[in-house]
């Protein structure tokens, strides 16, 4: 390994652009967000460092047995930050990146591509108004030590660097503000550095000075340190990449388990595979699923070891996974498809682990086809649904789960293993009663869950556990307050006679009472419509609902709101304690 003369910026795009520069197939995605990138350009206006990169020299005659990629030239959060797959073949020689991707992806984003992020509070939508398309632009009119252009900040920048949409360059008085810092790379030397400001009107002599720094940063300064690794070695080229970056807290573990699954897999492209499932994941079922969890699906089912260690991930544990990739793949599908019938969505289900038992079980158990129709299964989705939304009210996979999941994986293997006809939920509780993840119930626990709030998103669990009887499965199901929440207000609540004393005040004015479980109910579509906003008392005379199966007091009268507190809480109270016991 030898440190080579350095390149200029320029150079370096001109490399990525040509696919001189790929990546390997163990390389993780692009993370970096756009104020990174930012931060990026900033440091190398001001002449700071930016760290040397590690490439590894490969002959293009003989990759036949391996995958590379391209630099992203396009980011869209969410959507698209993935490299596409680059053929090799005819190519007699290029350089592969092992440790400095981010860096140079950022700068050709920065430089020739573009970076949409998510604008804020909008809905997830791969448009250009949910994500809009950006482009780096630098300030010419920001002048070094005036804070306010850069919002206050406590950063040391010195150039306003700022990805904006084409919109906003124009809006208000951004007129001759900015600068697309793509354009510095058809400006070379100061001919036609001066040529440009003339043709465009540039007379400032401070936005002259910073166009001028931006060439010379861009086209001048050699600031792309390297070395180079030219052993034809894959292997060492793996361990080197894995060495660097298991030293760094940039790059998880699972990224490290991701290179060495990515390079045992034969017959199949691993990344693909893996980032594929993933996608289709988001894609029908919405929840945030990643490689990690894909990963850790593999340790579950075949690994006594349940950590992301890197020695968990040898060669000879990647082929496994390949080997059985299909009817794991199956497998996990089928129990996110268990998991949106029992209604949950990714605002309700706060654990992605709480899945890895439900998988082993239908996978050792041969239970993965069609376990979601078949009859016969009916009693086991039941039990498993319950299960499920105990495990995520106890919250046991907080923190580092790996113990909890292993002990509980463990338990469900003995239980197979004593031919177990269906969901061992019972001895799972057992074994937990003896850690600190017991998921035993007590009232307090109990009293605990009933002060859940509507816009929790523990609320749904605790009512599901209430209202078993819905038709989860096809999301006729509504989160209702029993007393209309509009109700109350100090002016309707005076309209009603209501008027508040020291014996009353916080059942009216606190939202712990009537904006949690004690006042929520889940209703289905029709009862949903029938009841709307309607007051509880009136609803309940026309409509006649079953006041048992709603968990509702004789006391219905918005003016015994304490009672119905009262008696409500001990109705909830006892189905809890019933329901959440295995």
């Amino acid at each position: 390994m030898s440190f080579f003369p350095p390149l200029s910026v320029s150079d370096a795009i001109d490399k990525i652009e040509y696919n001189q520069y790929l990546l390997p197939a163990f390389q993780r995605d692009f993370v970096w967000p756009h104020t990174k990138i930012e931060m990026l350009f900033d440091s190398l206006m001001q002449g700071y460092p930016i760290g040397s990169m590690l490439l590894w020299r490969v002959d293009g005659h003989n990759t036949t047995s391996q995958r590379f990629y391209g630099i992203l030239k396009k980011y869209r959060e969410r959507y698209l930050n993935r490299s596409e797959e680059i053929s090799t073949i005819g190519m007699p020689s290029f350089e592969v990146v092992l440790d400095g991707q981010q860096r140079l992806t950022a700068l050709y984003l920065g430089l020739k591509g573009s970076y949409a992020y998510h604008g804020y509070n909008l809905a997830w939508k791969d448009n250009e108004y949910s994500v809009p398309t950006r482009y780096l632009y630098l300030n010419l009119k920001y002048k070094t030590g005036q804070k306010d252009n850069l919002n206050d900040s406590d950063d040391d920048r010195k150039y306003e660097f700022s990805f904006l949409t084409p919109d906003e360059v124009v809006a208000g008085d951004n007129i001759d503000k900015w600068f697309k810092v793509g354009d510095i790379l058809a400006i070379k030397g100061m001919s036609q550095l001066n040529s440009y400001c003339r043709k465009h009107q540039i007379e400032d002599e401070n936005a002259q000075e910073i166009l001028s720094r931006l060439h010379d940063m861009v086209h001048l300064e050699k600031l792309v340190h390297y070395y180079l690794e030219q052993s034809a070695d894959f292997t060492r080229a793996l361990n080197i990449f894995i060495r660097i970056n298991s030293g760094g807290l940039s790059l998880s573990y699972s990224d490290l388990v991701m290179s060495t699954t990515i390079s045992g897999w034969m017959e199949r492209d691993a990344k693909k595979e893996i980032n594929g499932l993933v996608d289709e994941l988001i894609k029908e079922y919405g929840f945030q699923v990643n490689k990690d969890f894909i990963l850790r699906t593999y340790l579950v089912l075949y690994n006594d070891d349940i950590k992301f260690r890197v020695e968990n991930f040898k060669i000879s544990n990647a082929k496994e996974f390949e080997s059985h990739w299909p009817e794991i793949r199956v497998a996990i599908k089928e129990v996110f498809q268990l998991v949106t019938d029992f209604g949950y969505s990714v605002n309700t289900l706060t654990s992605l682990n709480a899945l890895l038992p439900i998988v082993y079980y239908l996978y050792k158990t041969d239970r993965v086809k069609d376990f979601c129709q078949k009859v016969k299964y009916k009693e086991d989705r039941s039990l498993i649904k319950r299960w499920l939304h105990v495990v995520l009210l106890h919250r046991i996979f907080g923190g580092q789960a790996e113990g909890v999941l292993k002990a509980i994986r463990d338990t469900v293997r003995k239980e197979i293993a004593r031919s177990c006809e269906i969901f061992p939920a019972k001895a799972i509780a057992a074994r937990l009663a003896k850690t600190n993840k017991s998921i035993s119930v007590d009232e307090e626990f109990v009293q605990g869950l009933l002060y859940t709030s509507k816009d929790n998103r523990y609320a749904f669990p605790v009512l599901a556990l209430l209202f078993p009887h819905l038709d989860y499965k096809n999301r006729d199901f509504h989160l209702d307050h029993c007393h209309p929440i509009s109700s109350f207000n100090e002016k309707r609540l005076k309209a009603r006679g209501i008027i508040l004393a020291d014996d009353n005040t916080e059942y009216f004015t606190e939202g712990d009472y009537f904006n949690s479980i004690i006042n929520l109910q889940m209703l289905d579509g029709n009862e949903n419509k029938s009841k709307s906003s309607k007051d509880l008392k009136a609803w309940v005379e026309e409509y006649s609902p079953s006041l048992k199966k709603h968990y509702l007091p004789q006391e219905l009268d918005l003016v015994d709101f304490p009672v119905f507190v009262e008696k409500r809480t001990e109705l909830l109270t006892a189905a809890l304690m019933d329901t959440l016991v295995f």
